[in-house]
């Protein structure tokens, strides 16, 4: 792998360097001080609540896209309101605390505020259900599990929390069982990391409580199920092809749903929580099978190009059923909810939980094939954790700290340069979050699409360690 292999900025990206730096072409000392200069700025930024969702809303509520309006401020959510704030004071505070040394003012500090979104995010769920790991109940829960950084602190909101979190896992799993009892496809809400049993799982994996227990190994044995295929129109499917709705019909041709390749929303959700329980002993019948089932299809369904093997980011049942008569599908664009790097964690965490050092080597050799594609090809057009800059910079930030043989050094610095050129002084929040179906740029605080996401990305490069506060586990990376 060449420096300079990632090219030049995309016409979306802005010239201003971040605060304190970095000049271009910096050393790695240097953007990790600019980097930790930005984060600073950042949540100096985010610090009040009010002036927070002052500055969201200040140009309107809402934003059309695709002829549906979608709010620009949410306060129990995850991604755009109060909980994900709660994530980079927690993140700061666990950081300072390890550091030691004369931080305890600005470690009390951070914790303050976590603890102050906490309060507000508390309020905006109190009468939500659990909508997944990310909004309503779901996502107080998941924030508070962040946050929670001595043995026993805000004991009581994790014990409501955990049981409605395994509520959720029981009725989804049941959900779940009747579909497969009715020879049905899935779908993306009942088992992904957003909305689904992954993300559920996850949260449960962490607690390990008697009655979360019970509701976790609901959760998996419900996720193992998929490794029984199933057939639509047919054709033998895997038994996590989703059926078709408004979330999975992303063109007429995938009228009888798709195959999904995305961390965030497709089978290797259910690959990394099956994975991650298994190497921590939680297991259930068919559990080995099912990563197995599903590491080894990922691995056959890979495309190719001059580069070395990809993931597109969805297929529809016509190329499944006839892949070599037609063209294969262009990459998916990088990043953690699509793309090569979240997809090769789910990976690697399986060849870890199995003993199968070649799924991680897949792994790893997916993500160097996608640093050999031109940057500026990529498609990303944004800076934001979800799918921008901030996302490839923390996994490759992960997969360097974890594999440093792959020698991913410098394409991690040349994103973290680029990530830090688009800092923007006169934004509220330091960064504009670019809406292309709108071709808005949009002034957004949160963890997915906003600065809190890019703060967290940009804390790991400085510090050059994993999170503190665990907060990458909500991804399902860890």
């Amino acid at each position: 792998m060449r420096a300079g292999a990632l090219g030049a900025d995309s016409p979306n990206e802005q010239a201003t360097p971040a605060p304190g730096g970095p000049a271009p072409g910096a050393g790695r000392a240097a953007l990790r001080r600019a980097a930790a200069g930005t984060v600073a700025e950042i949540a100096a930024r985010l610090r009040d609540p009010e002036a927070v969702v002052a500055a969201t809303v200040a140009g309107g509520t809402h934003v059309e896209i695709d002829n549906e309006r979608s709010p620009l401020w949410e306060p129990g959510s995850l991604n755009r309101g109060y909980p994900a704030l709660v994530l980079l004071y927690a993140e700061l505070g666990r950081s300072a605390r390890q550091q030691g040394g004369d931080r305890d003012r600005e470690r009390d500090l951070h914790r303050a505020t976590a603890h102050r979104y906490l309060e507000l995010g508390a309020e905006a769920t109190r009468s939500l259900p659990v909508q997944g790991a990310f909004a309503g109940l779901g996502a107080l829960a998941s924030a508070v599990r962040v946050a929670a950084a001595y043995e026993g602190e805000y004991a009581s909101l994790l014990r409501g929390t955990d049981a409605r979190m395994a509520d959720s896992a029981h009725r989804l799993a049941a959900l779940h069982a009747s579909t497969r009892e009715a020879g049905l496809p899935t779908y993306p809400a009942v088992v992904d990391v957003l909305s689904g049993l992954s993300g559920i799982g996850r949260y449960l994996l962490h607690r390990r409580t008697e009655a979360g227990d019970a509701a976790l190994r609901a959760a998996l044995t419900s996720l193992a199920s998929l490794r029984t295929p199933l057939r639509v129109e047919g054709v033998e499917v895997p038994g996590w092809w989703y059926g078709s709705t408004s979330r999975t019909m992303v063109s007429e041709e995938f009228a009888d749903g798709q195959a999904n390749f995305g961390l965030g929303h497709g089978v290797p959700g259910p690959l990394g929580l099956l994975s991650l329980a298994w190497s921590e002993g939680v297991r259930v019948p068919g559990q080995d099978e099912a990563i197995a089932t599903m590491a080894e299809w990922l691995l056959r369904r890979r495309e190719r190009d001059e580069a070395g093997p990809y993931w597109t980011p969805y297929v529809p049942l016509r190329y499944y059923a006839d892949r070599d008569g037609h063209p294969p599908p262009l990459p998916a664009r990088p990043s953690w909810c699509y793309g090569a790097a979240g997809t090769a964690r789910a990976l690697v965490m399986a060849g870890r939980a199995l003993g199968r050092p070649e799924w991680t080597r897949a792994g790893v050799e997916a993500v160097t094939a996608m640093l050999r594609r031109p940057a500026d090809g990529w498609g990303i057009h944004d800076h934001a954790m979800c799918h921008g800059w901030s996302s490839m910079l923390y996994l490759l930030k992960l997969f360097e700290l974890e594999h440093p043989e792959a020698g991913l050094h410098t394409a991690t610095d040349e994103v973290a340069e680029r990530l830090l050129r688009g800092y923007v002084p006169e934004s509220p929040f330091g960064y504009r979050y670019y809406q292309p179906a709108a071709d808005l740029y949009l002034d957004m605080p949160g963890f997915l699409d906003g600065a809190a996401g890019i703060a967290l990305s940009l804390h790991a490069y400085a510090t050059d360690s994993l999170p503190a506060s665990g907060w990458d586990t909500l991804l399902l990376l860890n």
